[in-house]
């Protein structure tokens, strides 16, 4: 019996050792899952699509005095010296190095290496022409205003320029961070091509302009500078803000500017910043029922300026403080504020100057500023319920432009906008008041000599307070309604990366794309 026993339990652990052996061998190894393989890295694009407002009237960057223009060959061309984004100062640029030699003459240093977009060298030629080129009365530029202190300029070594200016010019640093630098050899043997295949020495190049369809850039591979980040630029030409609005949600372009305040809050990724613009009326002095100052003043006391900020920018715009210009540009005075509303003192005042109803033409134009066509329909209203009769008529672009630099067309009341793109007030009054002003339409040779004692003062406290008494002057005596200041909105691609300037320059080569 204890043997049987015996004998179980033995073939009893025989048997469990061999399942366990058995069960060890039959186990095959399982074969271990490959590793997922690395995710391929996001492919960054490499092409950004701008949607502008409209199309440029010429590549040309010499010749208008156009903002759909700048937008492209502020990519394209360069200057001597170029504006710190920052501190809006001028740095070097094609220029190394700048000094005054005296109170009229300055010397740039020419930068080496730098070539145009066609392998032609930049030289200190091309300087020179360039300067001489916007400056002569016979090519009649609309820019010449900015530089119409500029009286000659010269080459004085092989990398050394002088330029002479009328007088002394605490601006002409600032001059030189806008004037665009041409290649004289490309200019005097295509002037067929200049106004639509640019050739300059930024850090993109034009490959191709669709007439009412696209402007095509790539990066320059022979650029000097900092290589861009995105590869290719396209510009879109779309008109209405909503389209805009529209394209960008569905990706099909990646930065659209002038962007509604109302659209804010659809935009999927919003850029906004204290602009250069200001929005203003310009008064025909030189004929016409304005040209009497009771007119001009009922003109301003009839705007309510605060309604126009908040009904059409909620809070993307501030009433104009009695000036063109705004707090922190040199020669802003804060001697002067906003005109109040009071529309029965605009009554009196027209009842004042004999107003006996007649027409009185408003021109404007719609889709380049934003809300321009709004702005100009309610000042329109404002004033007629003062008593103005007041007709609007909607100009296109180029018409609009033509009849603003030139004289001989200037209506009655012409709405504008005024980038001041040296943030100093002086610019505004040689170009808009001084009676050789680019777009004066006004004639008053005490404040001429005025504006000129200013603009050749090399005292700033001095310049100040003469720039205080011209504000002072033009309160009582306007020469226009200035209206608002803007902010700049801008919508752009979720993955676009790109920071705004308060100088409005739309910076292709300071955008890129996230990884």
């Amino acid at each position: 019996m204890m043997m049987k026993r015996f004998l179980t339990v033995l073939l009893v652990c025989m048997l469990m050792f061999t399942l366990v052996l058995s069960g060890c061998g039959a186990r095959k190894e399982e074969p271990k899952p490959a590793p997922a393989p690395a995710p391929a890295p996001a492919k960054v694009r490499d092409t950004v699509i701008i949607a502008l407002q409209g199309e440029p009237t010429t590549l040309d960057p010499q010749f208008p005095d156009d903002g759909n223009m700048r937008a492209v060959t502020d990519n394209v061309f360069e200057r001597l010296l170029e504006f710190d984004g920052k501190t809006l100062q001028p740095k070097p640029g094609l220029a190394t190095d700048i000094k005054k030699i005296n109170d009229t003459t300055w010397e740039l240093t020419i930068r080496d290496g730098v070539k145009f977009h066609n392998g032609d060298s930049f030289t200190a030629e091309d300087a020179v022409f360039s300067i001489k080129r916007i400056i002569d009365p016979a090519y009649k530029s609309q820019q010449v205003s900015y530089f119409s202190t500029i009286k000659d300029a010269k080459v004085v070594a092989p990398n050394k320029i002088q330029v002479a200016t009328d007088g002394f010019d605490a601006l002409f640093p600032k001059r030189m961070a806008r004037l665009d630098m041409v290649s004289k050899k490309y200019v005097e043997a295509n002037k067929d091509k200049v106004n639509t295949q640019p050739v300059g020495t930024g850090p993109y190049k034009v490959i191709a302009w669709n007439r009412g369809v696209d402007i095509q850039a790539t990066a320059f591979d022979g650029y000097w500078g900092k290589k861009p980040a995105i590869k290719n630029v396209k510009y879109r030409f779309i008109q209405e803000g909503s389209t805009r609005l529209a394209a960008l949600k569905a990706g099909e372009i990646d930065f659209a500017v002038n962007m509604l305040p109302e659209y804010m809050k659809d935009i999927p990724n919003v850029k906004m910043e204290t602009g250069a613009e200001t929005y203003w009326i310009r008064f025909n002095q030189l004929r016409g029922p304005m040209v009497k100052k009771e007119m001009r003043l009922a003109a301003n006391y009839a705007i309510d300026r605060k309604a126009l900020a908040e009904a059409l920018f909620l809070g993307a715009a501030s009433p104009a403080q009695g000036q063109m210009g705004k707090e922190g540009y040199f020669g802003y005075s804060s001697k002067v504020k906003t005109y109040p509303y009071d529309k029965e003192k605009a009554k009196e005042l027209l009842k004042k100057a004999g107003y006996n109803g007649e027409v009185i033409e408003l021109v404007s134009e719609r889709g380049r500023w934003l809300k321009d066509g709004e702005v100009t329909e309610a000042v329109a209203a404002m004033l007629t319920d003062a008593g103005f009769n007041v007709k609007i008529k909607f100009l296109s672009w180029q018409e609009w432009l033509d009849t603003l630099f030139t004289q001989a067309k200037a209506p009655a009341l012409q709405f504008s906008s005024n980038g001041n793109g040296f943030f100093d007030i002086g610019l505004m009054y040689n170009t808009i008041v001084h009676s050789k002003g680019s777009q004066s339409v006004m004639k008053n040779p005490e404040m001429d000599k005025k504006i000129e004692a200013a603009r050749k003062e090399p005292d700033p406290a001095k310049r100040q307070a003469m720039y205080d008494e011209l504000a002072l002057y033009f309160y009582d005596d306007p020469f226009a309604i200035p209206l608002l200041t803007l902010k700049d909105i801008y919508g752009l691609a979720k993955d676009l990366e790109w920071t705004p300037r308060q100088d409005s320059m739309i910076t292709v080569y300071e955008m890129s794309f996230k990884s």
